[in-house]
This record gives C-alpha cells, sequence and structure tokens, in this order.
C-alpha cells in the first residue's frame, strides 16, 4: 500500500470510529434519558404515595375552598399526569378509577397511583431510548416524546407542590421530596 493510499484509508478509519462513537453517543444518550424518566416517573410514584399516607383520614377530601380540587382528588390528579404522557407511545391511557370511591379509600387510592405509574414506567422500560426523540402531537402542539415526558414530570411536580398548604392546614409535616 502506498503512503497516499495508507493516509487515505487511515482517515476513513478514523472517520468510521468517530462515527461509531458519536452513534453511540446518541444511543447512551438516548438510553441515559430513558432512564433517567424511569428514575423520575419511580420517585414521583414513590412520593405521591406517601402524600397520599401522610394526610389524616378526616383530611382525604378537604379543599382550601369550592373552588380547587380535594387533597385525594389533587393526588388523583398529580398520578393521572402520568397518563398525558400516553403521546409518547401513541396510544390512549388506562382508565385510571372512580375519583369518588378513590377519594372515599386511601387503600384504593394508593393502588390507583401505584397502577398508573406502573404502567407508564413499564411502557417506558420497553420503548427504544432513541424515539424520545420523535415528534408527536401534544394538545395540539408538535413536540418531542421526551418534552411529553419531561411535561408531565413539570406538570405534576407543580400539582403536588399544591398539596403542601393542604398538609399544613392539618399540622402534617412534608414527607421528604425523592431526590434519589
Amino acid at each position: 500500500m502506498t503512503g497516499t493510499k495508507r493516509a487515505g484509508f487511515a482517515g476513513l478509519a478514523i472517520a468510521a470510529l468517530l462515527l461509531t462513537g458519536a452513534m453511540d453517543a446518541t444511543a447512551q444518550s438516548a438510553d441515559g434519558m430513558k432512564g433517567y424518566l424511569i428514575d423520575a416517573f419511580e420517585r414521583a410514584k414513590a412520593w405521591d404515595i406517601s402524600l397520599a399516607e401522610a394526610i389524616p383520614d378526616s383530611a382525604m377530601d378537604w379543599a382550601p375552598n369550592a373552588d380547587v380540587r380535594g387533597f385525594a382528588a389533587q393526588i388523583v390528579h398529580t398520578a393521572n399526569n402520568g397518563f398525558i404522557a400516553m403521546p409518547l407511545f401513541g396510544e390512549d391511557a388506562p382508565a385510571f378509577g372512580d375519583e369518588a370511591e378513590l377519594v372515599a379509600d386511601r387503600a384504593a387510592l394508593i393502588a390507583a397511583v401505584t397502577n398508573a405509574y406502573d404502567f407508564l414506567i413499564g411502557k417506558l422500560e420497553t420503548m427504544d431510548g432513541t424515539s424520545l426523540g420523535d415528534e408527536v402531537d401534544f394538545f395540539g402542539r408538535t413536540m418531542t416524546r421526551g418534552r411529553v415526558a419531561l411535561f408531565a414530570l413539570e406538570h405534576a411536580m407543580w400539582t403536588r407542590g399544591q398539596l403542601v398548604p393542604y398538609l399544613h392546614a392539618h399540622g402534617v409535616a412534608v414527607p421528604a421530596q425523592r431526590l434519589f
């Protein structure tokens, strides 16, 4: 092989290695995002359950005024936020449960919260991480599946934050945030 051919071959080999590395980095990045989302939804589930366990039975349906949801209804709404991420999977969310029943029964509420998050987490576990970059329609807007999942987490956090005054109004300490 001549010097020019060797240099050309070496250049192609280096380019192939760099391209393979870039492709691996993209796959690792997608898998990293998928792993982050699974972990984040696991922590959200644990936090919602700890909130549902913290409030006294007498305050399950308490609301600061008639214009807002009661405590348990807020928990239902928070867990349902995961279902707004269903465009991630191109399907409709399963039925969550009868809200009136869930408000009246803490065990049913916790079971529904667990089932909702487990359904979503199970779907995330089986999806290809690179599909998080695919665009979907979300309430009339085009965004990536990854952004839809982050939106669901963001909205759940916002809703969950509204529960702090509910707990304080009943003398209950807010359960620790689930950071890890």
